[in-house]
């Protein structure tokens, strides 16, 4: 299955998604780059809200230079926050899992974080159109819960794998 794919399976069942995944091997090329497409991706989803800004916004900074510090942020400084943010993660994941891996926890933070990102760019989309409010604050708990639940399911996935192996 291509990527796309198993992305819209992970909604569907993220044991079965993320183990096929994990058949096909996991190297540090491919985790950076799932990471790069869903920090790519949530820029993405930052657009319409910086539009809205610049729109509603007169006297406040130009479209193009928002976009532009935005773009830094989320191309060359969220990996390296990500990187970080998994290594910590990983620490704390091996009270529970003792033989985790740092190169297969990374695969499945930055899984997870390409996973949910359809739901990021939907929210986006909503912020952008709505403005934030009430429910925009609940869908967003609602994609990081769901953030949450695909880590420690894909972390679940990983022991069980290496533990049949």
């Amino acid at each position: 299955m291509t990527t796309s794919q198993l992305i819209l399976a992970n909604y569907r069942s993220p044991k079965v998604a993320f183990t096929k995944k994990l058949s096909e091997g996991i190297s540090e090329t491919k985790v950076f780059i799932w990471l790069l497409i869903a920090c790519f991706l949530q820029f993405l989803a930052r657009l319409p809200l910086l539009s809205r800004e610049a729109h509603l916004d007169i006297d406040g900074p130009s479209l193009v230079s928002m976009i532009g510090g935005v773009l830094i942020g989320s191309i060359f400084l969220a990996p390296l926050v990500f990187y970080a943010l998994s290594m910590l993660l990983c620490f704390v994941f091996r009270f529970w899992f003792r033989d985790l891996n740092w190169i297969y926890f990374r695969g499945a933070f930055f899984w997870s974080l390409l996973a949910i990102s359809p739901l990021v760019l939907v929210r986006g989309i909503l912020v952008g159109a709505l403005g934030a409010n009430f429910y925009i604050n609940v869908l967003s708990i609602l994609v990081f819960l769901y953030f949450i639940i695909l880590i420690v399911s894909n972390v679940k996935t990983i022991d069980r794998v290496m533990n049949a192996n």
